[in-house]
């Protein structure tokens, strides 16, 4: 098999940077870190502009994530469409529903065209992260197909919308008594990833509820 244009740097990344977080988290007991304001200039990626109503995509069908040279092309989506819709972290909050329920809103950066968004437990005996990174990608050649997913070690997670839009959502989870699970959607355009960590129990999203909560954050209907 040739080697995935992709890289697996979300999944590293989303792991490192929790894990970093229930930590900070646990030890600092601390009010909530200044936030910068997140604007769209800031976030715009490459990319075209694109609708984001599913139902005006042509589906690709394939139900192997990315765009194959014969699959029919897909419109691209960009970081400032998401933005558009949720212009800063308490906007992309609500995706999340009860996952932050009693968690408060930590550290945000929108940098290079990648916006972080982190919310977290501050005291008491619980530890408990929720995170988000939206970031721009090049497009169908950025999306990875299910056998790299298995190559480095994730989860695949079957979405028909998802792959409707040329993309893919896949999941990996560490163990131990600090536990981080992340859900990672890449659609061409524009990857997400959804991680949440705690510690002695299970993280509070993951899989399925994560990728909905993408889905309604990148405009996608199903």
């Amino acid at each position: 098999m040739t080697a995935p244009r992709f890289v697996p740097r979300p999944v590293l990344a989303l792991l490192i940077a929790a894990g970093a977080l229930a930590v900070s988290g646990c030890a600092a007991g601390t009010g909530t870190a200044a936030s910068p304001s997140i604007s769209e200039s800031g976030g715009a990626g490459a990319g075209t502009d694109a609708p984001s109503d599913a139902a005006t995509d042509p589906a690709v069908g394939n139900g192997e994530g990315g765009s194959g040279s014969s699959a029919p092309s897909v419109p691209t989506m960009a970081l400032a469409d998401v933005l558009a819709r949720y212009p800063d972290c308490a906007a992309i909050g609500t995706v999340l529903g009860s996952a932050i329920d009693g968690l408060e809103r930590g550290d945000e950066s929108n940098e290079g065209g990648t916006v972080q968004c982190n919310w977290m437990s501050t005291g008491g005996d619980d530890v408990n992260t929720v995170g988000i990174t939206v970031t721009t990608n090049n497009g169908a050649v950025d999306v990875p197909k299910k056998e790299d997913i298995a190559a480095i070690g994730s989860e695949y997670v079957a979405d028909a919308a998802v792959e409707a839009r040329g993309g893919i959502a896949y999941g990996t989870k560490t163990t131990g008594d600090l536990r981080i699970y992340g859900t990672l959607v890449d659609v061409p355009g524009v990857g997400v990833s959804i991680s949440s960590s705690a510690l002695n129990v299970d993280p509070r999203i993951f899989g399925a509820p994560a990728v909905a909560a993408t889905k309604q954050l990148l405009g996608i209907a199903g």
